[in-house]
């Protein structure tokens, strides 16, 4: 944050690169007046804005003459970047502050404007000592990616994280925007990673069965895996009717979870859904057995003989299933 014996200008040219790769014009002003701090559009959560050590750090460089890059705001007031310089300033007792003034009011801003400003603070921010953490890019990712020219991987570039990151918040978004749609409150019933594959298999589910679906992991706290599983059966099962009766038997099946998970909060699924996890993965290799042979000369006869015990613990499943 601090540049020592750097000019103004030289502190200045990365803020203003950033400025202009998100398409803004832009004007420089020494001594603006400090904005007021409830106008800001940064991303950071409460508890991270001027932290009380930051704000002290950048005071003593204020006093000591020390260079800092300038803040940046829209033409009428609101804070993109510089909550931390702002705090620093007002703690002492200076008027004004180098600012960067953007060629855009935000209350007239149209909807790219809008989009492009919230991620022009979430990328200053992401580039600070402190970051960004995934609750506040989070934020930002819900303010951008309304707007369908913004992919993944533009946003991730822009801001200046991974297109993973950023693919896995736009899934989670997908799903509170779909159950909200369908009238199903998202109160933190179903955490991240699950609306995560929630979203991703959303274009494929219909309304009701993704309703269903939907309730179901509220209900029972199915785990990722779970959820992936569950939806390719009622994908696979074309019309709405025959996937609700998969997700009516799943839901039956999970009865004792359910039960479980209200009471404690603690997912514990049937362990026929476990084995059921497991024998995917073995089928995953039902056309190449020959990847899964042990190489290893030392370890090749209790593989065999794990196998071996494994074969008839399947077989008693299976003549008891049948039976």
């Amino acid at each position: 944050m601090v540049t020592t014996n750097y000019t103004r200008e030289q502190a200045a040219q990365p803020v203003i690169a950033l400025v202009e790769r998100f398409g803004f014009d832009w004007e420089t002003a020494d001594d603006a007046p400090l904005p007021e701090l409830d106008r800001r559009l940064q991303v950071r959560d409460t508890k991270n804005y001027a932290p009380t050590q930051k704000v002290g750090e950048i005071r003593a460089a204020m006093d000591r003459g020390e260079m800092l890059p300038p803040i940046v705001v829209t033409k009428d007031g609101h804070l993109i970047d510089g909550n931390t310089r702002v705090t620093a300033a007002i703690r002492a007792k200076r008027p004004t502050i180098h600012t960067i003034v953007l060629d855009v009011r935000y209350e007239d801003a149209s909807d790219d404007e809008r989009h492009r400003l919230w991620s022009l603070g979430a990328a200053f921010n992401a580039r600070h000592g402190k970051g960004i953490n995934r609750d506040e890019l989070r934020r930002a990712v819900s303010e951008i990616g309304d707007d369908p020219t913004y992919s993944a991987v533009r946003i991730a570039s822009l801001i200046g994280v991974t297109e993973r990151v950023v693919q896995t918040l736009l899934h989670e978004k997908k799903a509170r925007d779909r159950a909200e749609e369908l009238g199903l409150h998202v109160n933190g019933s179903i955490n991240a990673p699950r609306l995560g594959i929630l979203g991703r298999q959303s274009a494929k589910l219909n309304d009701e069965p993704f309703k269903a679906i939907f309730a179901l992991v509220e209900d029972t706290g199915m785990s990722v895996g779970e959820i992936r599983d569950l939806s390719k059966r009622v994908i696979d099962a074309k019309a709405d009717d025959g996937a609700l009766v998969e997700i009516t038997q799943e839901r039956e099946a999970r009865k004792a979870q359910i039960a479980t998970y209200r009471a404690t909060g603690k997912a514990v699924p049937p362990v026929a859904a476990k084995v059921r996890q497991r024998i995917g993965f073995i089928l995953g290799y039902e056309d190449n057995p020959q990847d899964m042979l042990e190489h290893n000369p030392a370890l090749a006869a209790d593989y065999r003989s794990s196998i071996e015990r494994s074969i008839k613990v399947l077989q008693a499943v299976l003549d008891a299933q049948e039976g």
